[in-house]
């Protein structure tokens, strides 16, 4: 019993660190990447990137999408780790128009793309220094739907009408997920368009 236990507790740590980025932003060789941290502290303007976050802003211009995206690090499959401490934001354009409706701020995305200059801008008030991406590939993540959870806890002394039922039960709250809003795995691979 021991050994299928042993196995199949193997197997699961195996099959979690399978994951990867998904095709659309997966790169061969993952050493050539320039992470936000290097490029925001050495100011590094040049290379390959690919960085996580959710939208706060689109924009669609007359050749390109501006994405302005709030930087989270990434979990080993890319998508955003949204529940811990943000490092700052950046810019990413990608080729065409994408519908704002479909890419809406709060959505999680990944961004592959080329390094190119900083890009002045304003967060509110506040001068802001944005790191760029042109030739964005943007993967889209569905949102997470919270799984049903079971509870069960004491409820003393409950009772029905006598001779029913008199003394200590179990009350059983359910938490029944929300449906997702928006799209589901929505993608959009761009093709390369130089600012």
């Amino acid at each position: 019993m021991r050994n299928v236990i042993s196995s199949l507790a193997v197997s699961l740590m195996l099959l979690a660190g399978c994951a990867s980025y998904p095709a659309a932003v997966k790169v061969e060789n993952e050493a050539s990447l320039v992470s936000y941290q290097a490029a925001v502290k050495a100011g590094i303007s040049n290379g390959p990137a690919r960085w996580s976050g959710v939208i706060a802003k689109v924009q669609n211009n007359s050749q390109d999408t501006r994405l302005e995206v709030v930087y989270f690090d990434s979990a080993s499959n890319g998508r955003p780790l949204s529940d811990k401490a943000t490092a700052g934001r950046f810019v990413a354009y990608a080729k065409g128009f994408l519908d704002p409706m479909v890419y809406q701020p709060g959505k999680q995305i990944t961004v592959l793309g080329q390094l190119a200059t900083f890009e002045q801008g304003k967060v509110d008030e506040y001068q802001y220094n944005f790191p760029v991406l042109q030739q964005a590939i943007v993967h889209l993540w569905p949102k997470q739907v919270e799984p049903t959870r079971l509870e069960m806890e004491p409820f003393p002394w409950w009772r029905q009408p006598y001779p029913y039922y008199w003394g200590p039960a179990v009350r059983i709250r359910t938490t029944i997920p929300t449906s997702t809003q928006g799209p589901v795995n929505v993608q959009s691979e761009q093709g390369s368009n130089q600012r």
